[in-house]
């Protein structure tokens, strides 16, 4: 670069920026604007990029950055700096983070997150990686993924931006309380950051809180005295002249801030404020914020209104600055609600050609292809999104549709069954059971299913319809009556059950956003009292013969199932797994087994081989999930059948002997202990299988042996918390209380926080009698996971032998309320009744708790409880003070011939 006088504007500017306040966002943003107008990108790509390593946050310099970078050569000198760290040292993390990062401040996202993505697969504690991926998703307006990203981030040990972003999204999504603890633990950590500062008044005054807001505010002034004025952030007038090498954009000012209108109009959508949101948009792209953004929410509303049109100008408009998968699937929807579904079938497959994985456009274009006759192709399409995304209820609504339309009942309700079982909350998933238990003339099951719908979602018209015509033929016609006339209050329009579209805003603000109706308006007018169904559909567009793909082979479609089962184990999804290692097996038998003649004499050795190969995969996968969903006995044919094929494999005798153990009888329980001895011989490499090769011992009642595979698969992976965990377990079981501390000591110095880990120590300090350590665990790990009812119910034992019962009462009935048949709160409810005198709801309770399967050792102590009253019928109170008191020293009570002297009965201790 040529020498610049000094007196010329671009030294006057070079002199200027060894001047200004290194700390301050707003003046490097500025400069780079000023450098921009002159003409040195590269060094107002500089200054942009110092403007938000001070301010992630700083929209009107991520904007300036994007709009600099279009520039020929004003990115060339950085990023070819970073590429060559990265090709001298490939495993380069921090360069690799770098370049990361400067993709995704250069705009071009979908390569910033492959490589992101890529760094977390490597080390998913990465917590640089995992907050650049948070900041992507809370741009694209998506703050549901956005605040699992921030979350992991924070947990890997991310500190300052993190959590303020996380806060930031918290309050945005309108959770204010966790948006508040976050920064009160923020502010406490940092005083000094006037950001949190701002951020609590903004959440304070949401809040109602408007004094302490006003506290807040006026420390973060007292902090930055910036925030107080208005913020002349430079912007660069992005327009098409920019496209020019030689064109220089006009400068404008822009009060930028973290909470811009924006953010304000997405968390009124998140509340389900539309009206509000919009207003806040459109004023949003008024003041010049960002375009892409603002339009991107605004097309979004426009979907929910029905409002094809706007939508589709929109999306078309943001698909011309940046292709991505989420816009032209939903351009695509913008196509399907006007009608146009050829188009939305082209846009949903450019969106798939984007991204192959996006659950939603296959979903989508299941519909579009339904819609225009392709029924074959609709269902491949939406076994695909339920594949890809076993998450997404739509995805398998709309197969089970599909499967009722054509007859096949019994996989509609099998698939509608498992869905109301993992998400019984969801009021379409009933109304669509309801249907199909009608269409096959259940009734009575039918009018169950479409009355748990209502309960979920009261203004549901369509149940409430359904269900009146069930009524009406259940011959219960005031019923009927009246379902009707509530249906009619709740939409004045009855559209027949369809194939339902479905757009990301749903997820992200599930309790808001409901469904997007199709064809229901068209250019912006509603079609007021039609019915639009599947007839009035395939009139409008018939089908069209096309060229169908040759049909994927045998071995083909079992792989597939092998592939997608894998993908659900992974998931710990191990009832779909077998559900799809079953359909490989299947599908191979019929060419294995039940035609094992033809298949020679057609197949060639190699294909057979093939075959073969992949009938053992799907039956070794099958066995393991089976025992791994507590089917044990069930997958011993199975296993027996690999052992005979010549699989003799270690994974294939540690599932043996797991199924064995299911079965009572000594000859079975022998033979899994040899089996397992004969695993113990070998020399086994995996940590997990050796793991679960001593869990099945520990059900053989071998310690030896359970300690001898814990202790190998500690030697395998000494980091793994969980054998040390399971030997420490054994220990205290065995009264050795000392080692077991010991252990858990080591396994949370591998693994700080392990949850596992601190119930234990809690459990090992309560045996020790230290109960004031045990709580201090308690309380903590339940601060951090308040779900955990296994150690709220131990939390509700501590208390009870301080001394404490009204607390340990308290935690109990919470346990309760969420599962009313956990055991150990079950034992400590009839201990916490006998302490009152209550003796007979405590041999109530104990009563119920001792018919429980699978609550040892809580229902062995209520039966043992149970047996030293004299007589079988449940005994008054003052027949109970006769029978019951409390010995300390001992582990139960004992039997008296007077009534003890103070009126309370202690809990049994075993």
């Amino acid at each position: 670069m040529q020498a610049t006088p000094a007196g010329s504007p671009t030294g006057l500017l070079r002199a200027l920026a060894e001047r200004i306040d290194p700390q301050d966002p707003g003046a490097f943003n500025n400069l780079g604007v000023l450098y921009h107008t002159r003409g040195l990108h590269a060094e107002a790509v500089d200054a942009f990029l110092r403007a938000l390593a001070l301010d992630p946050r700083l929209r009107a310099a991520a904007r300036n950055l994007e709009i600099a970078a279009r520039q020929p050569g004003a990115c060339d000198a950085r990023l070819a700096a970073v590429e060559a760290c990265i090709a001298d040292n490939p495993h380069d993390r921090a360069a690799r983070r770098e370049r990361a990062r400067l993709v995704r401040l250069l705009g071009r996202t979908h390569e910033a997150v492959h490589q992101l993505d890529a760094l977390i697969a490597e080390d998913p504690d990465d917590a640089d990686a995992l907050f650049e991926r948070g900041l992507i998703e809370q741009r694209a307006g998506d703050l549901r993924r956005a605040q699992r990203w921030f979350e992991r981030a924070v947990n890997a040990g991310a500190v300052g931006h993190a959590r303020l972003h996380l806060a930031e999204v918290l309050y945005q999504r309108g959770q204010n309380e966790q948006a508040l603890a976050g920064l009160d633990a923020l502010v406490h950590e940092f005083p000094d950051q006037a950001d949190a500062h701002l951020l609590r008044g903004f959440v304070l005054g949401d809040m109602g809180h408007h004094e302490s807001a006003s506290d807040a505010a006026r420390r973060a002034a007292e902090l930055n005295p910036a925030l107080e004025a208005l913020q002349g952030d430079l912007v660069i007038e992005a327009t098409e002249a920019h496209h020019d090498a030689g064109a220089v954009g006009v400068m404008t000012v822009e009060a930028d801030g973290a909470l811009a209108r924006h953010g304000l109009g997405l968390a009124f959508r998140q509340r389900g404020y539309f009206r509000e949101a919009r207003v806040e948009f459109e004023r949003a792209l008024a003041q010049g914020e960002d375009v892409r953004l603002v339009q991107h929410a605004l097309a979004e509303l426009d979907l929910l209104d029905g409002d094809s049109a706007s939508a589709r100008a929109r999306y078309e408009r943001l698909l011309g600055m940046e292709e991505t998968a989420r816009g032209w699937n939903e351009h695509g929807v913008a196509l399907h609600q006007a009608g146009e579904v050829s188009g939305a079938a082209e846009s949903y497959r450019r969106a798939l050609r984007i991204d192959p994985r996006h659950a939603l456009a296959y979903n989508n274009l299941g519909v579009a292809l339904a819609d225009r006759g392709e029924t074959q192709a609709a269902r491949e399409a939406f076994q695909r999104a339920a594949e890809l995304d076993p998450s997404l209820v739509l995805a398998r609504l709309n197969l089970a549709r599909w499967y009722a339309r054509h007859d096949d009942t019994v996989a509609a309700l099998a698939l509608l069954r498992e869905l109301a079982e993992f998400h019984p909350r969801e009021a379409d998933v009933w109304h669509v059971l309801g249907r199909v238990l009608a269409q096959t003339a259940r009734l009575e099951e039918a009018r169950s299913a479409l009355v748990k719908a209502i309960e979920a979602r009261p203004a549901h018209a369509e149940a409430r319809y359904a269900l009146a015509c069930v009524l009406e033929h259940l011959g219960d016609g005031d019923g009927a009556v009246r379902e009707t006339q509530r249906a009619l209050a709740a939409a004045s329009v009855h559209r027949e059950d369809r194939l339902m579209v479905g757009i990301a805003l749903q997820r992200e603000c599930p309790d808001a956003v409901g469904p997007v109706d199709l064809l229901s308006k068209v250019g912006g007018t509603p079609l007021v009292g039609v019915a639009i169904g599947d007839r009035e559909v395939d009139a409008l567009l018939p089908e069209r013969p096309q060229d169908r793909p040759a049909l994927p082979t045998v071995g083909e479609r079992a792989r597939r199932h092998c592939d997608a089962a894998d993908d659900y184990g992974v998931r710990v999804l191990h009832g779909d797994a077998v559900e799809r290692y079953r359909a490989a097996r299947d599908l191979l038998e019929t060419v294995l087994d039940t035609d094992a003649d033809a298949a020679k004499a057609s197949a060639s050795s190699e294909e057979h081989t093939v075959w073969r190969a992949l009938w053992m995969r799907a039956a070794l996968g099958e066995a393991r999930s089976a025992c791994l969903l507590g089917r044990e006995a069930g997958a011993l044919p199975l296993l027996r059948r690999l052992m005979r094929q010549g699989n003799e494999s270690a994974d294939v005798l540690v599932l043996l002997a797991a199924s064995l153990t299911a079965f009572d009888a000594s000859a079975y329980r022998d033979e899994a202990r040899s089996t397992l001895l004969r695993v113990l011989r070998r020399d086994v490499n995996s940590a997990a299988l050796l793991h679960y090769a001593g869990d099945v011992s520990v059900r053989l009642r071998d310690e030896p042996l359970a300690l001898g595979f814990y202790r190998r698969a500690l030697a395998h992976d000494p980091t793994r918390p969980t054998p040390r965990v399971a030997i420490a377990r054994l220990l205290r079981d065995r009264g050795d209380l000392l080692a077991a501390r010991l252990e858990l000591v080591a396994a949370l110095a591998a693994a700080p926080g392990w949850p596992d880990a601190v119930v234990e120590l809690a459990r090992v300090h309560r045996g020790a009698g230290r109960l004031p350590d045990a709580r201090t665990a308690l309380v903590e790990h339940l601060m951090a996971i308040p779900t955990d009812l296994d150690a709220l119910a131990l939390l509700a034992e501590v208390l009870q032998a301080e001394g404490r019962r009204a607390d340990a009462r308290v935690a109990v009935d919470r346990v309760l309320r969420h599962d009313a048949e956990h055991p150990q709160a079950m034992w400590m409810d009839g201990v916490l009744l006998a302490e009152q005198s209550r003796l007979r709801d405590a041999v109530d309770r104990w009563g119920r708790l001792s018919r429980l399967n699978d609550a040892e050792p809580w229902s062995s102590r209520a039966r043992a409880a149970l047996a030293r009253s004299p007589r079988s019928t449940v005994p008054t109170d003052s027949e109970a003070f006769d029978m019951f008191i409390f010995d300390e020293a001992r582990v139960g009570p004992v039997r008296r011939a007077s009534p003890p002297a103070v009126p309370v009965i202690a809990a049994f201790v075993a």
